[in-house]
């Protein structure tokens, strides 16, 4: 059954397994070491490959944080706290406050340009970079993102300029998940106190929904269909009912 009647206990699990999960992210995500050779052309076509793995890599690092934050990476002006991890509200006291899709396209494309420059960071090896400059597209089936980051090499008297264009696309259904979520807010709008199984029984999603505390409901929205790590994606996110 989608809608699991489970408790707290349930929600804590949850969020440690997949804090613990985090741990994997952010250590595939750290800078990696370049091995330099004599000047040749393959130092900078290593550099590119290391800087589209690391964009991979800082993409779904982007995308775990902002579905265990419920569409947020920086913390968001209405949350709780469970088990030190932040849990947005999408809807509070009548009123739905899930973030906007720009508002999500934001937070992903600021979360890589604050952190993709640390991945080439390398003693070793002299460049020049301009800023990063991310741009990220949530369509139902997939997230795409492209930057823009130009660097010069130097080293010697040789200078490279690289191809400043990068994309990298994750099989996250992303659009899909935040429009589901949202049928699940509008008809909290009409009718806050009810759960419509039906509506959640529409979809493939599996939803857990676990009463908190002081009129609070924390739902997680799991997508088998969308894997970060081999792991099915996850979107969390809480609804406020008092007054």
């Amino acid at each position: 059954m989608k809608r699991g009647q489970a408790s707290i206990l349930l929600i804590l699990a949850i969020i440690i397994l997949i804090t613990l999960s985090l741990a994997y992210f952010f250590k595939a995500s750290l800078p990696k070491t370049i091995k330099l050779e004599p000047i040749k052309s393959s130092i900078s076509e290593t550099l590119k490959l290391d800087i589209q793995s690391c964009l991979t890599n800082t993409a779904e690092l982007a995308l775990f944080n902002l579905g265990l934050k419920g569409g947020y990476i920086e913390t968001p002006n209405k949350f709780i706290t469970i088990n030190d991890s932040i849990i947005s509200f999408g809807y509070y006291k009548n009123s739905v406050i899930l973030n906007s899709l720009e508002g999500l396209k934001t937070e992903i494309n600021n979360y890589i340009e604050n952190n993709l420059p640390e991945c080439i960071k390398n003693k070793n090896l002299i460049f020049e970079e301009g800023k990063v400059i991310s741009k990220t597209i949530i369509n139902k089936d997939n997230v795409k993102i492209e930057i823009n980051y130009p660097i010069t090499i130097k080293q010697g008297d040789r200078v490279d300029s690289l191809n400043p264009e990068y994309k990298t696309e994750l099989k996250i259904r992303l659009g899909y998940i935040y429009d589901f979520v949202l049928s699940i807010l509008s008809k909290n709008l009409k009718d806050p106190r009810n759960i419509d199984i039906a509506n959640l029984l529409k979809s493939d999603l599996t939803i857990d929904i676990v009463g908190y505390k002081n009129n609070i409901l924390i739902y997680v929205i799991t997508d088998k269909k969308s894997k970060l790590n081999n792991k099915p994606f996850n979107f969390i996110f809480a609804n406020y009912f008092g007054t």
